[in-house]
């Protein structure tokens, strides 16, 4: 396994950990339901999604990742976006509730989750150029071309074309 999978692999296991306490700790009251859906949704799933791509395209292309010190970016912008975005949501909720002026926690929540989303798209230029990057240089992109332009190309068992 590459560097990065291995690093946003190993990560999500951590954000599973902490979601499914958090999930616990939402019994106790729903203050804990923010930093619990953003735990797992961004945490949990979409790191390990991260992780995933960035083993598969390369592993399927032939070719490296396009740029892998952008994919170190964004696993650092995607941990403090994070990180960030789960613990200054309960310091805006508990204003809100106080009835106090909550704008300075509302400022932390927009810069989290801007840090978070350009992070997201980081990994969206990553993965798009490591793709198109490939394309030309497809292993199987030869085999590829006579099968498509062959008579009568088996597309699925029993049908032709």
């Amino acid at each position: 396994m590459n560097k990065l999978s291995n690093l946003f692999i190993k990560t999500s296991l951590v954000y599973l950990a902490l979601s499914t306490i958090l999930g616990v700790l939402i019994t106790i009251g729903p203050g804990y339901s923010f930093m619990h859906s953003h735990l797992a949704l961004i945490g949990w799933v979409t790191f390990f999604i991260f992780g995933a791509a960035y083993e598969i395209i390369p592993h399927y292309s032939g070719r490296p990742v396009f740029s892998e010190a952008l994919g170190l970016i964004h696993f650092w912008l995607g941990n403090i976006g994070l990180i960030g975005l789960a613990l200054s949501y309960p310091f805006m909720r508990m204003y809100m509730l106080k009835e106090k002026d909550y704008s300075d926690a509302l400022l932390m929540v927009i810069l989290f989750g801007l840090i978070e989303a350009i992070s997201i798209f980081m990994f969206i230029y990553n993965i798009w150029k490591s793709m198109e990057k490939s394309y030309s240089k497809c292993p199987h992109l030869e085999d590829i071309k006579e099968m498509i332009t062959r008579k009568g190309v088996k597309l699925v068992e029993g049908t032709h074309h």
